[in-house]
Order: structure tokens, then sequence, then C-alpha cells
């Protein structure tokens, strides 16, 4: 865990929005493409479909997360599940608890709108290694219904291209255990 607090908060439209676009801008888009994405994201916010929570710490942001209403997989709209989106802690913060935290900060907040479950979608590849054994351990199992892709499910004997919108997804009941 970082030995200095760090703070779990909702975002604050204006401020937050560009402090985002100037500090997470990725080899693998454009700045025009980030900013386009994160102009969704406080649209989805304004309209109450999603909540997105960042962490920070000295007024730093170093990652980010949502609540998203609407889930991208099917399955999860039918049931009302909302989903875990779009997590990301900075490279040089990782290992150190904040992806749990924001990940936990994500699921009260459901719990406290009234959802009794949460889902989360998980990559296929090397890269989301990590992020499948958090899930994992945070108490996500799979939902059954298989992987994604692009949201649709896929089928038997039809090729998909290993990427990030192959998913498996997972789900986790938001019902405290009784001892």
């Amino acid at each position: 865990m970082l030995k200095e607090s760090f703070l779990i908060r909702p975002m604050q439209s204006s401020t937050d929005l560009l402090r985002i676009i100037s500090r997470f801008s990725f080899p693998w888009s454009t700045p025009a493409k980030t900013q386009a994405i994160w102009e969704t994201y406080h649209q989805e916010q304004e309209e109450g479909v999603r909540t997105i929570f960042v962490i920070e710490k000295q007024n730093e942001i170093l990652g980010y997360g949502s609540l998203l209403r609407k889930s991208e997989n099917p399955t999860f709209n039918r049931l009302n599940i909302p989903e875990v989106n779009a997590i990301w802690i900075d490279e040089t913060c990782r290992r150190q608890g904040l992806g749990k935290a924001l990940i936990q900060s994500i699921e009260n907040f459901a719990f406290e709108e009234g959802y009794h479950k949460i889902g989360i979608g998980v990559g296929l590849y090397r890269d989301y290694g990590p992020a499948q054994r958090l899930y994992f351990r945070l108490g996500y199992i799979p939902d059954g219904s298989g992987i994604t892709y692009k949201g649709l499910s896929t089928k038997p004997g039809q090729s998909y291209l290993l990427d990030d919108d192959l998913l498996l997804w997972l789900v986790k009941s938001l019902i405290p255990k009784k001892p």
C-alpha cells in the first residue's frame, strides 16, 4: 500500500477532465481519440449513465475508473447489473493496492445505489494477467455467458481478433455475507 494517503473521489467535471486528458495519453491512441473518449465519459456522467472516480495523491491523479450503469454486456443490461469500467492505474503506481481500493470504492458506491450485483469485463491476453488475478481475488467469478467481442457473444468456429474488445465477463455479489 502507498505510504502516503490517497483520496478516491468522483470526478469533478471541468478541472479533472483536462488533467486526465493531459496525464493519461496512451501510445496506442491519439490525443484526439483520448479527448473524444473522455468527452463521452463526461457526457455520460452528466446524464447519470456513468460515475467516474479518480485516485488522487498530493493533487496528482494516479488513476481512474467508473461505474457504468448501462453495461457494455447485454446480459448485464438485461439483469440490471452495473459494470466496473475503464479502470486504469498509472504504471508507476501499480501493485500498491490502488486498483483494489478503487474497485472496492466503486462496489460500495453501487451497493449504496441499491445494486446487489456488479460486473466487470477483462481482456484475455497477457497484459490483462494482473487484472485477471486481482478480479478473482476480489471475488469476481465468470458470469457463465462466455466471451464477447465488441459486446456480442462469440460463436464456436469463428475467428476473433485478440485485442481489448475480446472479453471474459465476471460478476460479484454485493450483498455482505453473514458470519
